[in-house]
């Protein structure tokens, strides 16, 4: 089964200017730029046969930005959603709190406490590197973190057809 994780990024005005997705914890890419168009999102999803993980609305800024019905073809699951059913009460739900938690590492934090500085520096040649490395760190952590967290709470199929989208 191949599933995929993506991590979003956007400007205020809805505009998608960063794709992160992955498969594993080794292999991920990033579409930006000239390579950030709808064959490239098809192409990403076309190896995917089992879920569709994601963090709060990508799936639907995805659609939004493509016109593509994804909910509808693919098995989409937030993990936000997950998290919060399985882990009720926790502090923060917020992905640098599991990071933490999890004692999982990142080298790229300062967007954590300001996103806005992150579309900023997305338009800045000399940062914008920096945004990129934190995109694809979000990503691999959410591939992390499901494991972690689907391990330790015994996360079944069962429950992730009633939980996707």
């Amino acid at each position: 089964m191949t599933d995929l994780y993506i991590d979003l990024e956007w400007f205020f005005n809805q505009e998608l200017f960063l794709v992160g997705y992955a498969y594993s914890i080794t292999n991920y890419g990033q579409l930006y730029d000239e390579n950030l168009n709808t064959e490239n999102i098809i192409r990403i999803l076309q190896p995917v046969d089992g879920y569709i993980y994601f963090y709060g609305p990508d799936i639907g800024m995805i659609e939004k930005s493509t016109g593509m019905d994804i909910r509808n073809n693919f098995r989409c699951v937030n993990l936000l959603k997950v998290f919060r059913d399985i882990m009720p009460g926790m502090d923060s739900y917020k992905l640098a709190y599991f990071e933490e938690m999890f004692e999982i590492k990142r080298s790229q934090r300062q967007y954590k406490s300001n996103i806005f500085k992150l579309a900023e520096d997305w338009n800045n040649p000399y940062k914008k590197q920096h945004v990129l490395k934190y995109n694809m760190e979000d990503v691999i952590n959410l591939v992390r973190l499901k494991r972690e967290i689907f391990g330790l709470y015994s996360v079944e199929e069962d429950y992730l057809d009633w939980a996707k989208m």
